[in-house]
């Protein structure tokens, strides 16, 4: 990111931010998954498309490692989002919490 890019705000304050982490997967003869997490903007830059264009940039980046998809999990809310980013509904998540 440079200081022209509109998630960094003019006193060089980060407006939005999310993280790519690649997985190999055993079923898919050690293909790679592109998890999208922690998609954040700040609630003052909220509105002006900067969560669209992190979460574009980083399925651009899952692409070119290879990955044969791209997921990640949201709350119900947010599936209106994440459809306008590409983003279908697929499966159910479960969780266990300690």
């Amino acid at each position: 990111m440079s200081d022209e890019d509109p998630a960094v705000a003019p006193e060089r304050r980060i407006l939005a931010t999310g993280c790519l982490f690649v997985e190999r997967k055993f079923l898919r003869c050690a293909g790679k998954v592109g998890h999208v997490e922690d998609v954040v903007v700040d609630a003052a830059a909220r509105g002006r498309g900067l969560g669209l264009r992190v979460v574009r940039r980083l399925v651009e980046i899952a692409k070119e490692a290879g990955c044969y998809k791209v997921i990640l999990d949201c709350t119900p809310e947010l599936r209106a989002y994440y459809a306008k980013c590409g983003f279908v509904e697929k499966g159910v998540q479960m969780a266990i919490y300690f």
